[in-house]
Formats: structure tokens, sequence, C-alpha cells
């Protein structure tokens, strides 16, 4: 069965040859390497090239104006694997990533799409901060229910039960929406925690808080976590809640900041961000494009 590792990276001049190095010590290596680069202006898309040539494996390339979602789509149409898995610049996998998160789907036809383990890379005195500040479960809950795209992977039909990523997203959330449509098929998400993706948070804190204006804005754009930013809204308008979470004295200021980020993340895209096309509905709660409200409608 034939397997692709699909990527679109965006001015990551700074990681590309480090992500490439993870991707080249593989233990076991995809049949094809596709990567879509979103319009780099920093070098990246020439180091991209120069990666390529140098590939122990098939390796196509293509450069195209886009989001992060049309990019995966657009990588994703330019294979015809069966096994797609995707990673981001940014994102570190361990050697036997590749080999780990496709071997659920090889070896079991019933699952549909799989998550890895996520593991923060401390390497800046800020990142050791946030990591103090707040680490990171040592295993997902649901089942790495709304597993990352830095990190997965998932049958060709999975990907096209949906209609792929939704692009008119403008830039994040596209993999949450992604994966709460398949759940809401029915579709069959495992967890393997051997498939091991080390990825760096921002290296400031300036940075760490456009991450999460940016990730309120997409959520509000997917219509997703709606009691989550209402719950973070009332504790910026009413900052002495803080002291009822588990942190309590905590990093108060730092907290609240970050909160604050998210929140107005969220409300400026409930306010000003793309609304879904023509033809996706909520159903059960969740934003379903027309393919897969054919898809559903099939099984009922």
């Amino acid at each position: 069965m034939k397997t692709a590792l699909i990527a679109t990276l965006f001015n990551e001049a700074d990681n590309v040859s480090r992500w490439w190095d993870c991707l080249m010590r593989q233990t076991v290596l995809p049949d094809e390497i596709v990567i879509v680069d979103g319009g780099s202006k920093d070098g990246t898309w020439e180091k991209l090239q120069a990666l390529a040539a140098q590939s122990r494996v098939p390796v196509k390339l293509e450069q195209h104006r886009c989001n992060i979602a049309e990019g995966r789509n657009r990588a994703i149409r330019m294979t015809d694997a069966e096994i797609i898995a995707t990673s981001d610049a940014g994102s570190f996998a361990d050697p036997h990533w590749f080999c780990e998160i496709t071997r659920p789907l090889l070896e079991h036809e019933i699952i549909d799409i799989v998550g890895g383990k996520n593991v923060l890379l401390t390497e800046t005195s800020f990142q050791k901060f946030v990591v103090e500040l707040e680490p990171m479960p040592a295993e997902p809950k649901d089942g790495e229910k709304n597993g990352s795209a830095r990190n997965t992977a998932f049958r060709r039909a999975t990907w096209a039960a949906v209609g792929g990523y939704p692009e008119w997203l403008t830039l994040t959330g596209e993999d949450a929406l992604f994966n709460c449509q398949l759940h809401l098929l029915g579709k069959r998400f495992s967890y393997n925690p051997a498939a091991v993706v080390g990825w760096q948070i921002r290296t400031n804190a300036t940075a760490y808080y456009k991450m999460f204006y940016q990730y309120g804005y997409g959520s509000a754009e997917a219509q997703l976590d709606r009691t989550y930013f209402l719950r973070r809204t009332l504790i910026m308008l009413f900052p002495p809640l803080l002291l009822l979470s588990r942190h309590r004295s905590h990093y108060l200021g730092f907290r609240y900041r970050r909160n604050a980020a998210s929140v107005r993340g969220w409300l400026a895209g409930l306010w000003k961000g793309r609304r879904p096309p023509a033809g996706w509905k909520k159903v059960r709660g969740v934003l379903l494009s027309v393919k897969a409200q054919q898809h559903l409608a099939q099984k009922l």
C-alpha cells in the first residue's frame, strides 16, 4: 500500500533544514514526499529545492500562495498514495515516527486516522517557563480526539469523505474541524504514543500571545469550543476568577494576558471572520461540508 508524507510550509527558513533531516533519518521512509510552499519570501523555497535534490525518495514540490488547509489539500491531490501522513516545519519527528504513525493503518483495516504523541521542546528560557506553567498531559484526552496535523496519518478515503481540509478558514482551526467532522461520520480514530513528534512553541511572549489570538480566531470561524471561549471571556471581564483555577495565584499576569489574547482572537473571528461556504450545515454541533453531509446521509 503506497504511503506519502505531505506538508505545507511558509517562511520556515530557520527550521526547514532541521525538519528535513528528521524526515531523512526515519527508519521507514514514505514512498513519496509532497510539499507545498505557501509563498515563502525568506529562502524556504530555495532551501527546499536543494534538500529535495538530495532526497532518497521521490519528492514533489509546489509553490502556491495559499493558507494551510489549501496547501495540505493540494499536496494530497499531488499524490495517489492511499496512506497519508502529515507534518509541519517546526515539528521534529522521532526516527521511528513515520513507521509508528502509519503502522495502525497498515495493520488494521478498521482504523481510519491515527494521532501520535506530541512533546514540547524546551530549548529557550521562555519555552521552559511555559512548560513549567502548564505542562502537557502525559496522554491526550479521548484518545487524541483532535490530534494536530503536525502528527497524524489517515486513509485517502477518510480525507475524501469530508472533502478535505476546510480551505475557507483564514489560517487556523482546519485540523480541529477536519477531525470533528470525521468523528461525526463515525470514523475510527487511534492513538499511538510511539509516534513521537517534538514541537516548538513560540520563543517569546509576544509571539506566544499572537499564537493564541490566531487559535481563538480560527475556533470562532470553525464554530468550535464556544463554551470554552465564553468561560475565558468571563475571566477576561472578571480577572479575580483566575484565582478559582487550578493554578490559583501562579503567574497571574501572564495567564491573564494569554487568556485575553485568545478571547480577542475569538471575538474578532466572530465579528469579521469568514463564514462557511454555501451548503455547509451544522449537525449535532459540528459544521459539516456538503461532502460530509452526503457521506452521513448514506450511513443513515
